[in-house]
């Protein structure tokens, strides 16, 4: 069985300094996207919203639990309920981000060239809210099902990831390639074609002189978009060729090293996407630098407050002192009627 040939201690820190700075990045880019109004409002980020929000629930469950098992060689729990919770968080969620980013690539046509398609509180409801409603809803109710109530009576493993636990449903030769083909194919053949497709059609409008582009915009949408293709070309399409070779029965000593690798490296979508969404941000220098001034004030706020707090009860200590020395002083001077 290949494994991969890095260290364990060196894939630990190597999981834990990324899964850290992302933390910290999804962070900073959740809280612009919530709380900048024009940002929140707009339609173009409301997926990627969501894309941070659930790979921010992966960045503070599922990879914790693998760094843990990483430094210790040994899960952090080896329970039905806690194993079942594992495999659900690692599957349903990811599949979700590649729903997602499918579904990004096929509304970025709507918003770019038929953005009155969207002009009414109606259509953007069925035409925008809904699919994300749907996706989430699918992965969640189906990956419930099959893990929580399919689920065969195996032996938990508590040195091996998830508990080498897995759902009765993979078992069936069907229910596998239907996710192969549901999960992995066509998200990545939604991905790569929908996303070709914009450039093309963006780059075919802006050389008809004769016909007005508001270039800014679309190139903000489209730039977007693009970044978080080339993150899943690179670590989530070879997961898909490996997926549909090892299908069709196309196994070697290669193909078995390079699925791991492909494994492994497939949860830096997770540490990389908060980065790649940082990238889009309007005037992301000037929101770094006061985020930098904010943390450099709230440091020397607290540099202060402890300096106070002691001079205060430096200052309390004497006065309390002088107090207890008068009050001995009284009782041997003499009253006078």
């Amino acid at each position: 069985m290949a494994v991969v040939e890095i260290p364990v201690i060196g894939q630990f820190w190597m999981f834990l300094i990324s899964n850290c700075a992302s933390v910290l990045c999804s962070i900073f880019v959740l809280y612009h996207l919530l709380f900048d109004r024009q940002l929140r409002h707009s339609l173009h980020n409301h997926v990627v919203l969501v894309l941070l929000i659930i790979n921010f629930i992966i960045e503070t469950t599922d990879i914790p639990w693998l760094i843990y098992y990483l430094k210790h060689g040994v899960n952090w729990l080896v329970t039905p309920f806690f194993c079942k919770t594992w495999k659900l968080l690692d599957i349903a969620l990811y599949e979700t981000i590649s729903r997602l980013v499918a579904w990004a690539a096929i509304e970025r046509h709507i918003l770019v060239f038929h953005d009155r398609w969207l002009a009414t509180k109606r259509k953007r409801f069925f035409l925008h809210y809904l699919p994300i409603i749907l996706i989430i809803a699918y992965n969640i109710v189906l990956n419930v099902a099959i893990i929580y109530f399919l689920s065969c009576d195996r032996p938990l493993y508590p040195s091996v990831p998830y508990c080498y636990f897995y759902s009765c449903a993979y078992d069936s030769v069907a229910f596998s390639l239907f996710e192969l083909a549901t999960s992995g194919i066509l998200n990545a053949f939604c991905i790569a074609v929908f996303s070709a497709g914009l450039l093309i059609r963006i780059v075919r409008q802006k050389l008809r002189a004769h016909q007005e582009v508001n270039w800014r915009k679309q190139r903000k949408m489209t730039i977007q978009l693009l970044s978080i293709t080339l993150l899943f070309y690179i670590f989530f399409l070879p997961a898909v060729i490996t997926g549909i070779l090892t299908s069709i029965g196309f196994s070697s000593i290669y193909m078995d090293e390079f699925v791991v690798y492909a494994q492994f490296f497939s949860f830096y979508i997770n540490f990389l996407l908060p980065f790649v969404c940082a990238g889009t941000l309007p005037d992301l220098k000037l929101k770094i630098e006061n985020a930098l001034k904010f943390w450099t004030w709230h440091k020397r706020i607290n540099a202060v407050v402890p300096f106070a707090n002691s001079t205060l009860q430096q200052r309390t200590r004497t006065s309390t002192r002088n107090t207890r020395i008068s009050i001995r002083v009284q009782p041997n001077q003499t009253v006078r009627n």
